[in-house]
């Protein structure tokens, strides 16, 4: 089901201003190093999750960025503060949303300034106060079925004894946002939740089917009281999912993060999604998501720079058993021109598959 259907991005870490209009179910995200892929990401993921204002310092971990009032300024285009951030977009059933950040800073005498007396001339040095930031402010703009153009305050504040926020108390979030990183390091972060989840729920068989396909020796996933565990062929005990190479947590944690979804509305976001798999497991990642999308109200944005990864899509589409989701799946480019600045270039699965057939490039 789609959620998001546009999005526009405004003086948010490296855009000035972007457009992209057209979203569908599964949306791919293509574009040159450096060209602001995943920052499309982070903007989705700070607007369906618009009354949380952690999310900007989230982002920022994800990035390996350490939280602290220095670091703030990094969401601000050109670094610059007095560029504020606005993001906007329309969401499913002509509901809308727009959130404006808002720099806070404390005024601190570290400054000066020489004063020259006019009648003997002399001079003194006098305190200016210099502007750091304290923290952001939010404002942000929801219309839906719930509320008819309702204006919402949050924010937080760096204090002594750590971070304050202040949250709305009166507005009800109704989409559930997940994005998971490249880092696989942080790819078994909150598994083992959506593992037990899957599990009371007797879903298991799921990921197990799954991970049979990607490994043919993985007869089981179990989550145990220390740790989530890999029964494999060949191995007198079970071991832990860690001694398991990062290709296959990457893929247990985007499957487990579908299935394991309870709510109505999910926005998962994948960056780098290609990150780990080897081009065989490719394929059976598509597959994966496609099968998986199916069955619940998921809406996918999904990064990558790898050519494999965009033919094993095609090839996937290709089959009988998907190609009813071809109307389902959008590429989207992201380019920084010289004339026009950022554009984003929308495809279809037919005009992919014609660019990949002619060498065109499109990354």
């Amino acid at each position: 089901m789609v959620q998001i259907e546009s999005l526009n991005i405004q003086n948010f870490r490296g855009f000035d201003n972007l457009d992209i209009q057209g979203f569908s179910n599964i949306n791919v995200l293509l574009g040159k190093n450096n060209c602001g892929k995943t920052s499309v990401l982070e903007a989705i993921f700070l607007l369906s999750g618009i009354s949380n204002p952690s999310l900007s310092l989230n982002i920022n971990l994800m990035r390996g960025i350490p939280v602290s009032k220095a670091t703030l300024k990094y969401i601000f285009h050109n670094l610059e503060t007095a560029n504020r951030p606005s993001i906007s977009g329309i969401f499913a059933q002509g509901s809308t949303r727009k959130l404006e950040i808002i720099p806070a800073f404390e005024q601190n005498e570290v400054s000066t300034k020489a004063d020259t007396n006019a009648h003997n001339g002399s001079s003194s040095l006098s305190l200016i106060p210099a502007k750091e930031l304290s923290g952001l402010d939010f404002s942000f703009t929801v219309k839906n079925a719930h509320y008819q153009t309702k204006k919402f305050k949050t924010g937080f504040r760096f204090e002594h004894n750590g971070i304050k926020q202040t949250l709305s108390t009166n507005y009800q979030e109704d989409i559930i946002s997940s994005f998971l990183t490249p880092d696989s390091e942080n790819a078994d972060i909150g598994l083992a939740d959506q593992l037990k989840s899957l599990f009371v729920a007797r879903k298991e068989h799921i990921l197990n089917e799954l991970l049979n396909h990607l490994d043919p020796k993985i007869k089981g996933l179990y989550v145990l009281q220390d740790g989530l565990y890999i029964d494999k062929e060949g191995i007198s005990e079970r071991t832990p999912l860690r001694l398991m190479g990062g290709g296959v947590r990457r893929f247990l944690q985007i499957a487990a993060t579908i299935a394991a979804n309870k709510e109505q509305h999910l926005i998962c976001l994948i960056d780098e999604i290609e990150n780990g798999l080897h081009h065989e497991s490719q394929q059976l990642m598509w597959q994966t998501l496609f099968s998986l999308s199916q069955s619940a109200n998921i809406q996918l944005f999904i990064t990558t720079h790898s050519l494999e990864m965009l033919q094993s899509l095609t090839n996937v589409l290709k089959q009988n058993a998907y190609s009813a989701m071809r109307d389902s799946v959008k590429i989207f480019t992201i380019v920084n021109t010289q004339k026009e600045g950022y554009q984003s270039y929308v495809r279809s699965y037919d005009g992919l598959d014609l660019a990949l057939e002619n060498d065109m490039e499109i990354r």
